[in-house]
């Protein structure tokens, strides 16, 4: 299993540097009121799980993590970037309501598709701004090619515009405590975000956290 999902990876990051902005540019939806936003793609990932994948990342609080460091229990997981003053206040809004339902031990991961500009520094100033506590919120910067698989993975959309500023998918993905996608949340909606809320408290009652 683990060839067949790193041959998986391999295709994709031989065609990540030169062609993922090129598709981005020819498939891009519209532009609308609410922001840059592109339509997801189906993840790559599969029924996988992201914690085989062997990157590295910098949190916050300045500690280099790994994937599989997260592992042991549910994760919500966004892509989103600092700056964004549209829709990624909505997509961390949307992850503080599932946190605020969820009531249990469920992480949080933010993980910054503007690597060159979101230093730790830049994700600790935006986690205090936000009120993301660092004992359930992780926010990772890493390697541009790292954080170009993790969006093929999750099958995150995202393009850098002329102005700076990022076109993007708006995903929310819920991962298992073995880092296998259970649900994917397409758009920021109250209604997907309650099925999001349902998504996560049917996982931890899976894994012995709910009665």
């Amino acid at each position: 299993m683990r060839i067949y999902f790193l041959l998986f990876v391999l295709i994709w990051s031989g065609c990540s540097k030169s062609e993922t902005h090129d598709m981005a540019e020819h498939d891009m939806a519209t532009h609308d009121a609410a922001g840059m936003v592109l339509d997801a793609e189906t993840p790559v990932l599969g029924d996988h799980s992201l914690y085989q994948v062997e990157s590295s990342w910098t949190n916050q609080s300045g500690s280099t993590l790994s994937l599989s460091s997260l592992a042991g229990k549910p994760q919500v997981v966004a892509m989103t970037y600092t700056s964004c003053e549209v829709s990624c206040p909505r997509i961390v809004s949307a992850m503080q309501q599932i946190q605020r339902s969820a009531k249990s031990d469920v992480g949080f991961v933010l993980i910054s598709i503007d690597p060159d500009r979101d230093t730790e520094q830049k994700l600790l100033a935006y986690a205090d701004r936000m009120g993301l506590d660092p004992a359930s919120w992780n926010l990772l910067t890493g390697d541009g090619d790292d954080v170009r698989e993790m969006a093929a993975l999750l099958g995150v959309r995202y393009q850098q515009m002329p102005d700076g500023e990022f076109a993007h998918s708006n995903i929310i993905t819920v991962l298992d405590g073995e880092g296998v996608i259970s649900h994917q949340q397409n758009e920021i909606a109250s209604d997907l975000t309650s099925q999001t809320i349902e998504a996560v408290k049917s996982v931890v009652r899976a894994e012995g956290g709910l009665n």
